[in-house]
């Protein structure tokens, strides 16, 4: 890899590098230690709570890279030596974070107004115990109690009929909300998506390696990855367990053959080796 070459690979979790079921990254766990050897930065880009990123990124070891959560409601950067000169940004725990969604609390509201005007009962995860979150998604009960502390998006489930739904995503689209789909929920957040906070990275790590050629690779498997994909030098789409894929339509995507996080190893080989 030449030397004024700077790899950054910014990556959903669920589905794509965890196992959507299980939620292991055990098929990963040698690419992500390449990834380490290489010092090739690993920034997740998820919609789970920064809570339950940190869960992960310490069994990964990778604490010293930026994460997003809540599909770009913020950006967490640990006081390294990124130069965020041009950046507002505050102080929580021991990150440097630049908010660029609304708080929970004015998105909770809002997406109330919108369901009391429509007739709409939809439960999302503010109206719901840990364990009902748990047995929804899977998780165990302690990290769905992480799931819950959403800061920047309120998920949901909606089952009710096509025409419904449709009526619902006139009405947020209308109140200037965003509406995303990930791989078992539905979430709305307000003025985010993995898409800009993916594009501030990339400038932050510009401005703070100018002699260095960028090269971003996106990697994820669901409709809320796309802003993300559509901001990085090499988007990969994940195959599903289902043997499909998320439809894409962009150029020069690498559609992984194998599911999961053995998908996102291969993507990672076959890239970086070339």
């Amino acid at each position: 890899m030449p030397e004024k070459l700077m790899y950054l690979i910014f990556s959903d979790l669920d589905g794509t590098l965890l196992d959507e079921d299980t939620y292991s990254f055990q098929e990963a766990t040698e690419a992500i230690e390449f990834l380490k050897e290489k010092e090739i930065p690993l920034i997740l880009c998820s919609s789970k709570t920064w809570f339950e990123m940190e869960l992960y990124r310490e069994k990964m070891d990778i604490m010293t890279y930026p994460f997003i959560p809540e599909n770009g409601g913020a950006i967490f950067i640990p006081k390294t030596k990124l130069n965020l000169h041009d950046f507002e940004y505050k102080v929580i725990d021991k990150y440097q974070v630049i908010e660029i969604g609304k708080p929970h609390e004015v998105i909770k509201k809002k997406f109330q107004e919108i369901l009391n005007r429509l007739g709409f009962q939809i439960k999302g995860f503010s109206q719901m115990e840990a364990k009902e979150i748990s047995k929804l998604s899977g998780l165990p009960l302690e990290e769905a109690k992480l799931a819950a502390q959403r800061e920047y998006s309120e998920p949901f489930i909606f089952k009710n009929d096509k025409y419904k739904f449709f009526l619902l995503e006139e009405a947020i689209k209308k109140y200037g909300l965003k509406l995303t789909k990930g791989n078992r929920f539905y979430s709305i957040s307000w003025g985010s998506d993995k898409g800009k906070a993916v594009q501030i990275l990339k400038s932050i790590y510009q401005q703070t390696y100018l002699h260095k050629t960028i090269i971003s690779v996106g990697i994820g498997d669901s409709p809320n990855d796309i802003p993300m994909l559509k901001e990085v030098d090499i988007p990969v789409v994940v195959r599903r367990k289902s043997g499909k894929y998320q439809v894409c339509d962009l150029e020069n995507v690498y559609y992984t053959q194998r599911i999961g996080p053995g998908g996102w190893s291969e993507a990672i080989y076959n890239i970086l080796r070339r």
